[in-house]
């Protein structure tokens, strides 16, 4: 792992590092960008009022939402070093008035008030104890109508799909973390109280809606 040649995590690195990280985050818009029209063709973001991008780097997954569903607002939330560099991205795309930008650590708290919480790439990073850290602060978070939205790639079935195979080594061998099969998502998500109600493809990723889970 990276962390043994580094001697610190990647995130704690591209803090260090500026410009390591500005290059990490230019990457990320331009993934989001590639994917967003999937994204919001598999899912009616048209349902939610406010929307929350957790760990949304410089929010470029947000500024789609937005730019899709005028009357939607935002709300931005990653490390504080990270969202410093967001302004001109939301501004550039003409929805800063619409985003609350929030600074924090997503294993401590989310900001409560969303009616959607969307994960996108972001728990692919993180092997399965840190992940089931962060869906549990995002649950702590939820009113019983709030929704979870994870876009992630899914494993399939051996023979099948190598490049998300091939993405799990990389994110094991880079950040620590995992790919995951939709019924690890599903295991996963239980345990954090939350409950899987849907997974739609959108091209290379499939987006994951989960619920608070009912009372039994």
């Amino acid at each position: 792992m990276l962390r043994t040649l580094l001697g610190c995590d990647v995130w704690e690195y591209r803090r260090r590092h500026p410009e390591h990280g500005e290059v990490f985050d230019a990457a990320m818009r331009t993934f989001s960008r590639v994917d967003s029209a999937a994204v919001l063709a598999a899912h009616d973001f048209g349902r939610y009022g406010v929307v929350a991008d957790i760990g949304g780097g410089t929010g470029a997954v947000l500024v789609a939402v937005l730019a899709a569903h005028p009357s939607a607002r935002g709300i931005l939330f990653d490390q504080p070093h990270v969202v410093a560099g967001a302004d001109s991205v939301l501004r550039a795309a003409g929805v800063a008035d619409r985003v609350r930008v929030e600074p924090g650590d997503f294993f401590a708290a989310v900001p409560s008030g969303a009616d959607a919480y969307v994960l996108a790439r972001v728990l692919h990073d993180w092997a399965d104890e840190d992940a089931l850290g962060i869906l549990r602060s995002v649950r702590a978070a939820m009113t019983p109508d709030a929704r979870v939205l994870l876009v992630e790639a899914v494993v399939g079935p051996p023979n099948e799909d190598p490049s998300v195979k091939f993405l799990d080594l990389m994110m094991l061998v880079s950040a620590g973390g995992q790919e995951r099969t939709e019924d690890e998502w599903r295991t996963l998500l239980a345990a954090a109280g939350l409950e899987l109600t849907a997974a739609t493809r959108a091209t290379s990723n499939i987006v994951i809606e989960a619920a608070p889970a009912r009372s039994r």
